[in-house]
């Protein structure tokens, strides 16, 4: 398993998660969450961590007590914003921009690649994702709003469907 982080700032290191780790709350909190609040946020960020709002779906992990306590502690310390647990999505994979972009763009390019081992693919998601550009990124952010408010004109319905929120062109055969 691999998790990623995103920011309007750009991409945060991949981090791999061991085949036979179960993600609890605990995991979560001693192995994503106090990295990316204590290094790598604050080494992107600096003196504009307060404009920081974080998102992450409605996992167990995300949303058990322990979490909740990590997340209030670093609001205090840091001034990082995040989603209470009763205002997440129980079913946003249209609304995060990892799973409308992240992990969609690192599967497709992984595809075409021929790693053959557990330690290949790895090395091989590291550097795909490493060179996903700060113009990909504001791109994501710029389509993240625009699904946000089809969402919410969709009283939270899943928008995938609708087309008005992929500015694309279908080819007719």
């Amino acid at each position: 398993m691999v998790i990623g982080v995103i920011t309007g700032r750009g991409i945060l290191p991949l981090y791999r998660v061991p085949s036979n780790v179960k993600i609890c709350a605990q995991y979560y909190v001693n192995y994503v969450l106090k990295p990316l609040f204590e290094e790598h946020l604050p080494s992107l960020y600096g003196e504009d961590m307060k404009k920081v709002f974080f998102h992450h779906d409605k996992a167990t992990s995300h949303t058990a007590d322990l979490t909740t306590k990590y997340l209030e502690k670093a609001k205090r310390e840091t001034g990082i914003s995040y989603i209470e647990k009763h205002d997440i999505p129980v079913k946003s994979p249209d609304a995060s921009p990892l799973d409308f972009f992240g992990f969609g763009y690192l599967k497709q390019e992984l595809s075409k690649r021929r790693a053959t081992t557990f330690n290949g693919i790895w090395k091989v998601c590291q550097e795909i994702w490493s060179q996903i550009d700060i113009t990909q990124i504001h791109k994501v952010f710029a389509s993240w709003k625009r699904r946000l408010r089809e969402i919410s004109a969709k009283n939270g319905e899943h928008i995938e469907h609708t087309k008005a929120i992929h500015r694309r062109r279908i080819q007719k055969i």
